[in-house]
């Protein structure tokens, strides 16, 4: 009897894993390599166990295998593909866009989840559309007065606080300037959280890339069971509690500017413009789609601006300064740049000013290169779809991964990708970088939007602090960094710490 049901449940056991592994010979019988997977939670049981993030996890897997040109991975027991060809990668971000325009990311029906970011179809088509004005070069130099406020606030805040202590967590003190430029630029607040810890707005910064316990286990979940989020829709990355915060800023700003644009120009006066549409549209051959405008849809946008506004420049800027720290020589060449061009501007950095520091501009591009903040893209197909000139296919619903931070260190692309070099984004020196293997905003249309922002705030942020301040290591300050494993983005584990002394 006992022999009958141990067989029965060896049985029961082998059906069972039989089950949960019949698709694991997907890749295998179309002759793709890939990591060998494991039962329920395919290759990528470190980020459901929050060992790795997942872009990480996709570098470690991009180094495996040198020569492929793509990579079979599974996402629970679903079929995902790694690109690593930089012409696979041009295929999916530019030329097939059509096929590959949607992330993927969308967990619900919910009109929070019609942000930017996470929009689809035709709903993202008309937001990019709608919010690409606010990032012209025309718009950029009407910020500048706004930007050198902040920056001299922000110099001021630093001179008090190295009187008393010379040690520093730079991630944090970065994250006040930007918290301050995107209050100013995008909403048109006063902050004020350069010189207050406990600012709310700081507060509610730090919760975006905080997901609760609730949203991180389903995260996980949906791993292993892709789509599954679509069940649960109020559960949110951000929570209700952001949710609100953000509808009731956006009320609060309305109100305030009488339901009109005012004279700003800022990201709220063009939604306010769009608001006073009523619907927003799009042309297209058969016709035209439109989307509904009202408060909820207006404040998805100004979090997903305020999160990325605030989170990649910040840690992009820590990032670049770790670096200097580390390299006197850099740091040096740098500062006697930043000191020319302000004393030609004599003292004020204008759109024009920027412009000149051709070598400080070096200096950031290689620190995307080595810390790119949005270390993997993802994209999802629309149809079944086969890479031309290949016998390389994936099904409808398939999910499309590129290791931009696989790219970058690929010493088949960047000669000793683990150092540190702005000599490769030297003018003349960076028309040698092959095609789609540099990709910190990404690529095609649906790169980042804000990254001409992006590049001025940081620049202008670090030009103002060499100009005024160098740095050391410090005691505390790490040559190499690791990362957490619970980071949305690249985020250093313990911070990073360096000396900051007053020139």
């Amino acid at each position: 009897m006992y022999l009958q049901m141990f067989m029965f449940l060896g049985t029961i056991i082998y059906l069972g894993y039989l089950y949960v592994t019949r698709k694991f010979n997907y890749w295998n019988a179309r002759g793709i390599k890939g990591p060998k997977p494991l039962p329920i939670v395919g290759n990528f049981g470190s980020v459901v166990l929050v060992k790795k993030t997942a872009s990480m996890l996709l570098k470690e897997i991009y180094s495996q295998f040198p020569d492929e040109k793509v990579v079979g991975i599974y996402r629970g027991s679903k079929p995902a593909l790694l690109i690593r060809d930089p012409e696979l990668v041009k295929q999916v971000l530019i030329k097939d866009f059509n096929i590959f325009q949607d992330r993927g990311l969308k967990s619900s029906e919910r009109r929070f989840s019609e942000n930017l970011f996470a929009a689809e179809g035709e709903t993202w088509k008309i937001l990019r559309q709608k919010l690409t004005p606010m990032f012209t070069s025309g718009k950029l130099k009407n910020m500048m007065p706004l930007l050198q406020k902040c920056v001299d606030e922000y110099v001021a805040y630093i001179n008090k606080l190295v009187d008393s202590d010379t040690n520093h967590e730079i991630r944090s003190l970065k994250a006040k300037f930007t918290l301050e430029v995107i209050g100013s630029c995008a909403f048109g607040l006063n902050l004020g959280a350069i010189s207050d810890d406990e600012n709310e707005f700081g507060k509610i910064a730090k919760k975006i890339f905080t997901p609760t316990p609730k949203a991180r286990c389903l995260m996980a979940l949906d791993i292993l069971l892709p789509g599954l989020r679509k069940a649960f829709p109020n559960i949110t990355n951000t929570g209700a509690v952001l949710e609100d915060f953000f509808v009731n800023l956006v009320k609060q700003i309305i109100s305030e500017r009488n339901g009109k644009p005012s004279l700003r120009k800022d990201f709220m006066d063009l939604m306010i413009e769009l608001r006073e549409q009523g619907k927003i549209s799009r042309r297209k051959e058969n016709g035209q789609s439109e989307i509904e405008i009202d408060d909820e849809l207006i404040a998805a946008q100004a979090l997903i601006f305020y999160a990325a506004g605030f989170e990649t420049s910040s840690a992009t800027m820590s990032f670049l300064v770790h670096e200097l720290a580390l390299h006197q020589d850099i740091q040096e060449r740098a500062y006697q740049e930043v000191n020319k061009v302000y004393e030609k501007y004599e003292g004020k950095l204008s759109y024009e000013a920027l412009s000149e520091m051709t070598y400080l501009e070096m200096v950031f591009d290689a620190t995307l290169r080595k810390y790119p903040v949005a270390s993997a893209l993802v994209r999802k197909a629309l149809a079944n779809y086969t890479f031309p000139n290949t016998d390389i296919s994936v099904e409808k619903g398939a999910f499309l991964f590129v290791s931009v931070y696989g790219l970058h260190h690929d010493p088949k692309y960047f000669d000793n990708p683990e150092e540190f070099n702005p000599e490769i984004f030297a003018p003349e020196a960076k028309k040698n970088i092959l095609p789609y293997v540099y990709l910190p905003f990404g690529d095609g249309p649906r790169n980042c939007i804000g990254m001409r922002f992006a590049k001025v705030q940081s620049l202008m942020g670090m030009a103002a602090f060499l100009k005024n301040f160098r740095v050391e290591p410090s005691s505390q300050t790490m040559k190499t960094l690791t990362f957490d494993p619970k980071g949305v983005t690249l985020t250093s584990n313990n911070g990073i710490w360096v000396k900051i002394l007053k020139r």
